[in-house]
């Protein structure tokens, strides 16, 4: 499995595009290690399923919402564009 180095700084990333409401862009490693470059997400939850944290987000390119493994996500940017949440966001600020 593709381990991330900078999982911290991504998580907090994570935390403050949905604190913001704003659209994060993510770089995907998929599991045979291909990516579709950039994915414009909206942030909702965490989930922690043992050594598989996942992000679960609203993808716009996708128009829907996605699981996205923590540790595969290799950078992620806060955008300037706000987004109107389709559901409560459960991700805390801390």
């Amino acid at each position: 499995m593709l381990l991330i180095n900078n999982m911290p700084d991504i998580i907090n990333t994570i935390k403050q595009a949905a604190h913001e409401r704003k659209v994060l862009k993510i770089i995907y490693i998929e599991k045979d290690g291909t990516s579709e470059g950039w994915r414009y997400v909206e942030p909702y939850s965490f989930t922690d399923g043992g050594n598989e944290e996942a992000l679960f987000a609203w993808d716009r390119d996708k128009n829907g919402i996605r699981r996205f493994i923590i540790n595969r996500i290799s950078e992620a940017e806060i955008t300037s564009q706000d987004f109107t949440p389709r559901y409560n966001i459960e991700i805390k600020w801390i």
